[in-house]
């Protein structure tokens, strides 16, 4: 082969030895006659001091022994790159002919595989070549950056020819990102020099399957290759600018952090006020770095801002801001819903108290003035607040003035008044969305977090105090920040010597969740023993948050060996099942009788107060060490301040699997799908069957869900084995697919009969309920995953397994024939409603799917039927009715009461508003919404989510009907607009989440209904909106909110249409109620607003006006004929109807609301 033919491969030496002369030469200073390390003026690029490379660096921490490197392979084919000390000049040359033959016989190589050179190369291909002094590349577009150089030594190829290079610069690409590159324009190849990756301190690992770049301090993998033929190609190389130092587990003066990472521990401080720390040289030394704070994006976007105003006082506790907030949407554990805080005007110091209920400011209050009165030998002169009730209550006005103390309310409307506190809450709450977001922290750690934002901004320069601290300011010290953490991260608490025996863990790990209350340490909490730690003995992972870590392993008990896999958020014990994984929450003895105290602290050399320890630098060395105390075997109930530092969440922290491979390696899901496996064995689903010519098996799969409580806490792990029913083929292995289910209409009307008859209400569940529905086609199915007896075999299914198309319709025609055995009958005007007439009394039952609910008068009739279902299924008998299908069924003397808080919670947390501004009205005043406003959504997912979610809010609240009924409209092109709508109608919800249906039990049961329409409403369309509410004595049953189908000719004509369509719902209402033995033999009233309506269906008149509509329409006519139904004048104002049909300013939709019988449901 002619050499001269070969590709310019550059084999020239180590760059400390290139020259064109071949004496030594530098290529910091470009000067010959000495070496790169032996430069004077060559700078480390990890202390960036002058003098010495970095390899040389007195400073750099020695490579960690337990380094998780690759090991040294044991194969002698595999060549490792390591870095060398350049402390001597101990490289020796290579001669070029012995370089030239190697790469002649990597070029025959790749001709012999590929038949052409070029072929193995490629624009943005990439190879590392231990020969190059230099990264080198021909292509100048991979180049971000490039630079004249007239330094760089001459390269000699692999021909014996010299190349130059002229320009040098940044390669930057989505897979590479280098410096101090040679742009070559002759060079055919693009080259990654392994010398200089090794100059920078990075190692480099060669083998049989590829390679890879390691930073050896900090085990970060930072590039890969490919195995090419005998060539490695690259996959990925990012380097960082300077290498990166060790990261530290625990803090000390002598160590250098990034600025990041005190922008982490401060509490998500902003860059303004942490470069005035770092200038004041309280954080010692610190690493400048970029502070790209997604977190706080999220958390801290402003709205608007505040002005500023100036501080009149003259001394601390001259003048003391204080406000409420909450109620939260979600209660710490604790129950704690509020929180309140008193700012010094002076020294801007916050204190932070949580509270259950707002009545408890006065106790609070009171609390303070006597810490402020011990500590500080001071009085509050003047306290400024909002005009909130609690703060005019007689007894705190009381305490107020005996102390002395002017109290300073701001005018209705003019929260300006009260902006310092105000401001506090905006920065307290933003530093809590901030920690939360970044920990991934459950909602209801929120009392925590606020705890802890208070601590750290107590600890931050404040611009109104020309950048002192608070603390300072009060105390006249400045504090310290060295035990300072970040917030939700990984920790290791040292256990006592009673807590472990000599071959188990000498440490546990935990969540960080702030700093001590009344101890000097760290609050640190175990999901192991699933108490609160405090100890000061704790090595922090900064690194790595405690959320981040799914699950973990353990063998500290017999136990947790034999189920490894723990849950890192616990479960409530009075919310969890009796589980091996859920023991019982036990609580630190010492801890036991702590008050829930606000978060503050005096300098280390003041008197502790209870209010906040000074900073956990040294243990407390005063006290006897503790002996081993016996445990109780009796379960202690946490107090409120312990259950406030629980860090449960069923939601948010725990997964749902959506694989068998992903499921499989958790013994939680691993026993739902055993369970579910020995179901279908006990109904014998199927039989194992070879599968017939001729014939296909459809497929199956496991689907995977926590069942949660109306509180959020968990139920069950549940497992179904799901049949892939979109696979059947209609005729052959189906055919009728229709199932009924139960209306809400008869489960509100239920509701209401049984609260007037004091019926009681029991709700049963029927287990894997379609697994007893019997098939009458030939399906077959392949074996489930996991299933691997028979694997040759298929399922020829004998029972109706979830999935199937016929799976419901089986389901519901083998109940109905077990109940009709009972004597039952379906009623023909809801099919999901069964009844049962005896001489006992009666019996009504009503089926969702596997969900029932049975009530009535014949009470040993009821016991008996519930004997004769568990015979005939597995049931589960939930007791009293509490949680039907998402809805929260509770009661008192009054009657019974239907809501969604939960539900509504849910929505909020899902649109991102829970703390958002609440509105009086679900829509603004004469909100028009059209098509075509604003601009289209790019995304419409969410906007149809919402949506979709209120239509199932509106099951018990009518109050949101016609708002709902807008923008459902516009489902299939939303634009900005209508999305601004639904978030209205959200910030509604959250001002009145509780609101629900009250069914009172002093009522009688006569239906009376309401009716009205607007008129060409639709600024579109000009179509009008139908809207109509049914009343049973006091209890509201029925309403709808609709846009009719044509175009009314005047209001008269949308008022009789809209009658229409109530005397329809009226007719079915009557016959329901029948069924549930309630007869009318009166006619049922409708009240309309409209007497031109009421004229013509009075009188049978036909005239211009009214002789085009429709004969449907005259139905009204004919049942006030017949006596059905009753027509009743009814003034406007009195209209209850007219909520669903239009929009109103707050006031009068008020009195809408309250016509409607509603109720705010307290939570228990």
């Amino acid at each position: 082969m002619d050499t001269t033919k070969l590709p310019q491969t550059v084999i020239a030496a180590h760059p400390s030895f290139s020259s064109r002369n071949g004496s030594k030469y530098c290529k910091n200073c470009y000067q010959q006659g000495h070496l790169l390390f032996e430069c004077p003026t060559v700078q480390c690029r990890y202390c960036h001091k002058i003098g010495h490379i970095v390899y040389n660096c007195p400073t750099r921490p020695p490579k960690p022994s337990h380094s998780r490197t690759l090991p040294w392979p044991d194969n002698p084919s595999v060549v490792a790159a390591t870095t060398e000390s350049f402390s001597a000049p101990s490289l020796s040359y290579v001669s070029v002919s012995e370089l030239r033959s190697l790469v002649f016989s990597i070029v025959k190589h790749i001709l012999s595989t590929s038949g052409k050179v070029s072929s193995a190369v490629s624009g943005n291909t990439w190879y590392f070549d231990s020969a190059c002094c230099n990264h080198m590349s021909p292509d100048s577009q991979l180049f971000s950056s490039v630079i004249p150089t007239t330094h760089a030594p001459l390269i000699q190829t692999a021909n014996g020819s010299y190349i130059s290079a002229n320009h040098t610069g940044s390669v930057s690409t989505p897979t590479l990102s280098l410096s101090d590159t040679y742009l070559i324009p002759n060079l055919t190849l693009n080259l990654i020099s392994v010398g200089q990756l090794c100059e920078l301190g990075y190692d480099l690992w060669f083998g049989s399957s590829g390679c890879r770049v390691q930073d050896p301090q900090t085990n970060q993998v930072l590039g890969t290759g490919r195995r090419v033929g005998r060539m490695f190609e690259l996959a990925s190389l990012h380097l960082p600018s300077t290498p990166t130092p060790p990261p530290s587990q625990v803090a000390h003066t002598a160590s250098v952090f990034p600025l990041s990472l005190w922008h982490l521990r401060l509490g998500h401080v902003s860059v303004q006020k942490l470069r005035s720390l770092v200038s004041s040289g309280f954080l010692g030394q610190v690493k400048h770095d970029s502070v790209d704070c997604v977190s706080c994006q999220l958390a801290k976007q402003p709205a608007l801002s505040f002005t500023n105003s100036d501080s009149s006082s003259h001394a601390s506790f001259d003048l003391i801001h204080s406000d409420i907030w909450g109620p939260s949407p979600t209660a710490t554990v604790g129950g704690s819903k509020y929180f309140v805080i008193f700012v010094d005007d002076f020294s801007r110091y916050t204190w932070i108290y949580l509270m259950h209920n707002r009545s408890e400011l006065a106790q609070i209050y009171r609390t303070f003035a006597q810490m402020i009165s011990t500590q500080f030998s001071k009085t509050i002169k003047i306290f400024r607040t909002d005009n909130a009730m609690e703060y005019r209550d007689s007894q705190f006005l009381d305490f107020i003035h005996t102390q002395g103390t002017i109290i300073q309310r701001s005018c209705a409307g003019t929260s300006q008044q009260n902006g310092r506190a105000e401001r506090k809450h905006r920065h307290i709450l933003d530093s809590v969305r901030a920690f939360l977001i970044s920990a991934s922290c459950p909602e209801r750690f929120w009392g925590e977090a606020a705890l802890t934002a208070v601590y750290t901004i107590n600890r931050l320069p404040s611009s109104a105090l020309q950048n002192v601290t608070p603390f300072e300011r009060l105390y006249g010290t400045p504090a310290s920040y060295s035990s300072l953490r970040v917030f939700g991260c990984a920790c290791f608490v040292l256990l006592q010597p009673h807590e472990h025996s000599k071959l188990e863990p000498r440490s546990r790990l935990c969540c960080f969740l702030g700093y001590g209350i009344e101890h000097k340490g760290y609050r640190c909490w175990d999901p192991i023993s699933q108490r609160l730690r405090i100890s000061r003995h704790v090595v922090f992972w900064e690194h790595t948050m405690f959320n981040s870590l799914s699950k973990f392993t353990t063998c500290s008990t017999p136990s947790f060996f034999t189920n490894p896999s723990l849950p890192l958020f616990p479960i409530s014990p009075a919310d969890s099942p009796t589980s091996p994984l859920a023991p019982p929450l036990a609580v630190d003895p010492v801890l036991d009788q702590t008050p829930d105290l606000p978060l503050a602290a005096p300098p280390a050399d003041s008197p502790a107060s209870p209010q906040e320890p000074a900073p956990p630098v040294d243990p407390v060395t005063d006290q006897p060490p503790l002996l081993p105390l016996r445990r109780s075997d009796r379960v202690r109930a946490p107090p409120a301040h312990l259950r406030d530092y629980s860090c449960f969440s069923a939601v948010l922290s725990l997964h749902e699997p959506h694989t068998y491979r992903e499921a499989c390696t958790n013994p939680l899901w691993q026993q739902a799908m055993t369970e579910e496996l020995q179901a279908l064995e006990k109904t014998h689903t199927w039989d194992l069957v070879d599968l017939p010519h001729g014939k296909s098996a459809i497929g199956c799969k496991w689907v995977y869900k926590i069942k949660t409580k109306s509180d959020g806490s968990i139920e069950r792990y549940k497992a179904r084995l799901v049949a892939k029913g979109y696979a059947q083929e209609y005729g052959i292995d189906y055919e009728e697919t229709f199932a009924p289910v139960a209306r809400i209409t008869s489960v509100r009307s239920l509701l209401a009969i049984a609260t007037v008859h004091q019926w009681p209400l029991f709700q049963m569940d029927v287990k894997n309920a379609f697994l007893n529905g019997d098939l009458t086609e030939e399906v077959y199915m392949q074996a489930p995953p996991g299933y691997s007896d028979y694997p040759d075999k298929v399922c020829l299914l004998r029972r109706a397994l979830y999935g199937l198309k016929q799976a419901p319709r089986a389901w519901f025609a083998k109940f109905s024939s077990i109940v009709h055995q009972f004597g039952f009958s379906s009623s023909s005007h809801d099919t999901a409603l069964f009844i049962r007439r005896s001489d006992k009394g009666m019996i009504l039952l009503l089926l969702y799917v596997d969900d029932m609910i049975i009530t009535g008068d014949d009470h040993s009739g009821i016991s008996d039927f519930k004997l004769f279902l568990h015979q005939q299924f597995e049931m589960k008998d939930l007791g009293h009715l509490s949680y039907f299908l998402g809805l929260e069924v509770s009661s008192d003397s009054t009657g019974y009461y239907l809501s969604q808080a939960k539900y509504a919670s849910d929505l909020l947390s899902r649109a991102g508003l829970t703390d958002t501004k609440v509105v009086s009205t679900p829509l603004e005043m004469n909100a028009r919404l059209t098509p075509l406003d604003d601009t289209p959504l790019s995304d419409a997912t969410l906007y149809r989510q919402l949506v979709g979610s209120l239509v199932y809010l509106t099951v018990t609240r009518p109050d949101i009907a016609h708002a709902v009924h807008l923008v459902s409209q516009f489902l299939s092109a939303p634009h900005s607009t209508h999305y601004a709508a639904v978030l209205h109608i959200l910030r509604y919800i959250k001002g009145t989440m509780f609101h629900g249906l009250h069914f009172s039990a002093h009522s009688t049961l006569d239906l009376c209904a309401y009716s009205d329409a607007d008129w060409a409403g639709d600024p579109t369309d000009r179509r009008s909106t139908t809207g109509f509410c049914f009343f049973l004595g006091d209890s509201l049953i029925s309403w709808r909110s609709k846009k009719q189908h044509i175009v009314s000719r005047s209001s008269t004509e949308a008022e009789y249409r809209a009658l229409a369509d109530t005397t329809s719902e009226l007719l079915a209402l009557r016959w329901l109620l029948e069924d549930m033995g309630v007869t009318h033999s009166s006619p049922t009233v409708i009240h309309c607003d409209n007497r031109s309506a009421i004229q013509i269906a009075h009188n049978d008149v036909f005239h211009e006006r009214t002789k085009h509509i429709e004969i449907d329409c005259h139905l009204v006519r004919h049942h006030l004929s017949a006596g059905i139904l009753h027509l009743l004048p009814v003034s406007s104002s009195d209209q209850t109807a007219d909520i669903f049909t239009k929009t109103f300013p707050p006031g009068c939709f008020r009195d809408l609301v309250s016509k409607l019988k509603m109720a705010s449901v307290k939570p228990p």
